[in-house]
C-alpha cells in the first residue's frame, strides 16, 4: 500500500465534493423511505445516492483493486485486504431539513482496521482527516492539529450523543440519568466525534451505529489521543453502540456506567 497516494486522495477528496455539490444543489431533494418496517422512517434522497455514486467512481479510478462498502449500494468484494467505506451524507435527517451538520464520511481499512478517515463537512466548509500520528481540522485553508480533552472527571464532562431510536425510553431515561446533567442529546451524527476530537466535548456515547457511521471517524478520534470502542471495550470498527471518550481513564469510569446496558 501507497500510504501518502491514499492519504492525499482523501486530503483532495473535499474540494471535488464540494464542488460536486454545488453543481447538483440545484436541482431539488427527492426523499425516499428505505425503511421495510412500515412504521420506522428511514430516508434516503437522490442526492445520498449521487454522492455514493460519485465518490465509488473516484475510488475505483485511482484504486481499482480496493473493497468497497457503501450505504446505498452493494458492496464491492477484493481479495487484497484493503477496503473502502462510503458513507454519502451522514446525517440524511439533518440535510433534508437544511441543517448543516451532514457530511461525507470516507475511509481506508486494511484487514478490518480503519487507517485513514475523512469526515468532509460542504456546508460548513471544513473537513477531518489523519495521518499516521495526527488528526487535523482544515477550516477556510486553516490547518489545525486535534487534541482531545484530558478532562476525566464526571462531574464537570461534557457529554453528546443519540441512541437513533434503538433503546426503549426507559433504558435511554436510565443512561441520561446516570450522567445527570453533562449528558445532551445531539443530532449532530459525526460532527459528536469531531468536536470530541478538538476537545471540546469529552465523550460521545451512541447506540446502533452501521460500520460505515464510525469507520471514517475511528483514526480521527485515536490519533487526537481519544479512545473508542462499543460498550463492551471491543473495537468500533463492527459499529453497534459506541463509546467515544477524550481520554483512557475517563474511558474506563464511562466503561463502568455502561455495564449493566451491555447485558441482554
Amino acid at each position: 500500500m501507497n500510504y501518502n497516494k491514499s492519504f492525499n486522495f482523501l486530503k483532495n477528496l473535499p474540494l471535488k465534493l464540494n464542488s460536486f455539490y454545488k453543481k447538483k444543489s440545484n436541482s431539488g431533494i427527492k426523499v425516499n423511505n428505505k425503511s421495510k418496517s412500515k412504521k420506522d422512517f428511514d430516508p434516503v434522497t437522490n442526492f445520498d445516492k449521487a454522492f455514493e455514486k460519485y465518490i465509488r467512481s473516484l475510488i475505483n479510478k485511482k484504486f481499482p483493486k480496493d473493497a468497497i462498502i457503501g450505504e446505498e449500494f452493494s458492496d464491492k468484494f477484493s481479495d487484497n485486504n484493503y477496503k473502502w467505506s462510503v458513507d454519502p451524507i451522514d446525517g440524511t435527517r439533518a440535510f433534508v431539513i437544511g441543517a448543516p451538520t451532514w457530511s461525507n464520511l470516507i475511509s481506508l481499512s486494511f484487514e478490518e482496521k480503519s487507517l485513514i478517515g475523512l469526515a468532509n463537512f460542504p456546508e460548513l466548509s471544513k473537513f477531518y482527516i489523519n495521518d499516521k500520528k495526527k488528526s487535523y481540522l482544515f477550516n477556510s485553508n486553516k490547518k489545525n492539529v486535534l487534541k482531545s480533552s484530558n478532562n476525566n472527571n464526571l462531574k464537570t464532562i461534557k457529554i453528546i450523543g443519540n441512541f437513533h431510536g434503538t433503546l426503549s425510553y426507559e433504558k435511554q431515561r436510565k443512561v441520561i440519568k446516570k450522567f445527570g446533567w453533562s449528558f445532551r442529546l445531539a443530532g449532530f451524527d459525526a460532527l459528536n466525534y469531531c468536536l470530541l476530537a478538538e476537545g471540546k466535548v469529552d465523550a460521545v456515547i451512541e447506540a446502533n451505529l452501521k460500520p460505515y457511521d464510525i469507520l471514517p471517524l475511528i483514526p480521527i478520534i485515536k490519533n487526537a489521543g481519544a479512545i473508542v470502542t462499543n460498550w463492551k471495550n471491543e473495537p468500533a470498527e463492527n459499529g453497534g453502540n459506541i463509546l467515544a471518550t477524550s481520554n483512557k481513564t475517563l474511558h474506563n469510569k464511562i466503561l463502568k456506567l455502561l455495564k449493566p446496558f451491555t447485558k441482554k
